[in-house]
Parts: C-alpha cells; structure tokens; sequence
C-alpha cells in the first residue's frame, strides 16, 4: 500500500479520549466538546467485548475517525483473543473503523505479565507475537499499529531507542517476508510523541518543536539527532528510520499519545535548559504544537492524539491519570478553551511548499535549515544531519 490507500483522517487534530474501556457517560456532550475543538481523530480503548463500538459509531457518524486500542490487562507476552479478533471485525464490517493498536508500551515492565519482565522489553518476542496480531488484522481488512513505545532514549532498563532498533533487526533478519508483507498491506507506527519541555518560542515569536535539532540543544550538544534522543515531538522518526533502512518502506504515522502534558500541579520543567509552563503554558504550547504540526509535518504523519481528555468524568475510577486531563472533576484547563479558539484545522499541506523550495527533511526546507545553521558556527558537520540520522555508533 502507498500512503494515498489508507484512509486519512480530515485533519491531524486529535486527542486521546479516556483511559476507561467503557463509554458510559452522555456520547453526544463529549462528541460535541470533541467538534468545537476541530478534532478529526479520536483515541479510545475497548476491552475486546466492543465495549466501546455504539460511542466509535456515533464518533464515525460525526466525522471523527477512531482508533481503537484493543486493551488487555499487562498485554504482554501475547496475542488477541478470538473474541477480540471478533469484534476488531465488526468494526471493519459496520464501517466504523480500519485503525487499531494491539499492543501498548512493551518497553515498560507494567505491560508485562508478572515474572515475564526483562531489561529491554524483550522486543525479540513482542515482535513475534505482533506478526500473528497485524496478519490476522490485516487478513480482515484493518490497519495494525507497529508498538507504540514510552519514549525514554537510551535509559539502561527500559529505552525506547535500542528497544526500537533490536526490533527492526530482529523482523530483518527473523522474518523479512511476513514483516515486509505486513508493512506493504496496512501496518502503520503508532507513537507516543511526547514533547515535554523541549519547545520554547524564540525572539521573533515561532515556536520550536524540533528537538533535538533546535538551537537550544545543538549548543549545547552539538550533532545531536533523534537516535540519540526521542524525548521529542518528531521522536516517531526513529522507527520511521528503521523501517526505511531495512526494509525501504514508509508508512503512516499517528501519535495516539502524547502531546504536551497537563501540569499537575505548578510547573512542569523536566528539562531545565528550556522554559518550564504552568497551566496556560500548556494551553499556548498545545495550540502552537498543533499548528506547528499543521505546517511542518511530512506527508507520511497522519495525526496527533495528546493524551488525556477526561477521566472520572468519562467514567474511569479515580486514579494516577485524575490530573492528567484537559478536564478535571469541577475544572475545566484554559487549553480547551485555547483549542476551540483555534477554529477548524487548515488543510494539510502539500509534502513541498507552495513555492517549491527543496526540502532538506522532511520537517525543513532549504531555508528554514540555513536559519538553524545560522545560530551555529557554519560547518558541513551539521548539514549532513539533515542528509540522515545518525546512530550512536556511527
């Protein structure tokens, strides 16, 4: 398949709905609230039983494609049920939806069955049990998520880079036809692109979302790139890479977690070379975040579903994520509001600018990789990080 036969939602605007995989809340407040915010995709969780299917049509009904993550209780290792498998036909069958995820965070040792978990995340044995999943999806006429990781780079017990790059070898050199086969007939990459701090608005007022490419973190650590660190926006690129190099495939990509992250409490700055933001700091940066994406994402990224819309107000037990939503119980955060003043999204632009200028990446033009540059000392050592990522071992 070329990304032109997929279905591609409307725009890249989405949110994550709830981490409940029941609907019982009022449908049609919440699709309502979902529409006023331009959204065109929306993330939800069934437990296999379709137990979210009526609230996913009458999403579909409105415009707003879902993507369903069919969830299991510390999913790994293993497969679908056949009643899951089931009921992802029925979605299929009632036109509801082709997007699902069948596998979440294997990178961490929470989504593995007790006694089950090694450093690393064994991705050697999600793959394999991710083969059987996506073939079965694919055999009913669905599009099946590569794994969507936690990004955390190169952290000793749990990082999403190696984990990334022992998985694409492990299909290259285990399985080539099956995984090519997939990646050819509707497998696509979920990510969770978490942006964290690492944004800030310059002198001129653009906001910066292409970490670790930015000037903040090229001065600082000059010939960074995305395999050295995914804490990132566009972190999605690593496995993006890896397809491309081993099997010379590109497919779609949508971030089905994610975002800017609600504060808590105070002030978020888990990096502190760059600016830390309250409550209506999260607001401007996930307006900017979309509308940065809306500019500068390449053709192959379909959309972007922060995480988390509401919780106990869409029937989800108080918890760890209570404070994690866009809509606490009796608080509503300013970046609803700030997303519904965005107003529609705009149309996605073409993979080329209007005026024709040459991309360097994807995410750059000619001119906006001079602009980087300029805030470098000129050396054809940084222009070829635009050429290619590099890996550490390079």
């Amino acid at each position: 398949m070329e990304l032109s036969d997929f279905e591609r939602p409307p725009s890249l605007r989405g949110i994550h709905g709830s981490p409940a995989t029941h609907a019982n809340f009022d449908h049609q407040h919440w699709i309502r609230q979902v529409q006023e915010m331009g959204m065109n995709i929306y993330k939800l969780l069934d437990d296999g039983s379709a137990s979210v299917l009526e609230f996913a049509r009458k999403l579909r009904a409105n415009n707003i494609m879902p993507i369903v993550r069919m969830q299991r209780e510390k999913p790994n290792p293993g497969t679908l049920s056949s009643q899951a498998l089931s009921n992802v036909k029925r979605y299929i069958d009632e036109g509801i939806t082709r997007w699902f995820e069948v596998n979440n965070e294997p990178n961490l040792h929470y989504e593995w069955q007790d006694g089950e978990w090694r450093a690393g995340g064994r991705p050697e044995l999600v793959m394999e049990n991710w083969l059987r999943d996506a073939e079965a999806i694919i055999e009913l006429g669905g599009y099946p998520a590569f794994p969507a990781l936690a990004q955390s780079s190169h952290r000793a017990e749990s990082g999403s880079i190696l984990w990334y790059i022992n998985a694409f070898e492990w299909l290259a050199q285990n399985t080539p036809d099956r995984a090519r086969e997939a990646f050819s007939k509707g497998a696509w990459i979920a990510s969770h692109d978490a942006v964290l701090n690492h944004c800030y608005r310059d002198e001129a007022g653009e906001w910066h979302f292409e970490y670790p490419y930015d000037p903040i973190c090229q001065a600082d650590d000059p010939g960074r790139t995305i395999m050295d660190d995914d804490n990132s926006l566009i972190g999605h690129r690593v496995p993006v890479q890896l397809l491309k190099e081993h099997f010379d495939l590109q497919v779609p990509v949508m971030s089905t977690e994610g975002g800017v992250f609600a504060p808590r409490n105070g002030v978020l700055q888990w990096d502190h070379r760059y600016p830390g933001y309250d409550a209506r700091g999260h607001a401007e940066r996930t307006v900017a975040m979309y509308q940065w994406l809306e500019k500068n994402a390449p053709d192959y990224y379909f959309g972007m579903c922060p995480w988390l819309l509401a919780s106990e107000l869409m029937g989800h037990p108080p918890g760890p994520w209570s404070k994690d939503c866009w809509f606490w119980v009796g608080r509503e955060l300013p970046v609803v509001a700030a997303v519904k003043q965005m107003g529609p999204p705009k149309p996605r632009p073409k993979p080329e600018s209007a005026q024709g200028a040459r991309l360097v990446t994807p995410w750059m033009t000619e001119e906006e990789a001079q602009k980087w540059l300029d805030h470098f000392a000129q050396s054809e050592e940084y222009r070829d990080l635009f050429g290619r990522e590099t890996r550490l071992s390079d």
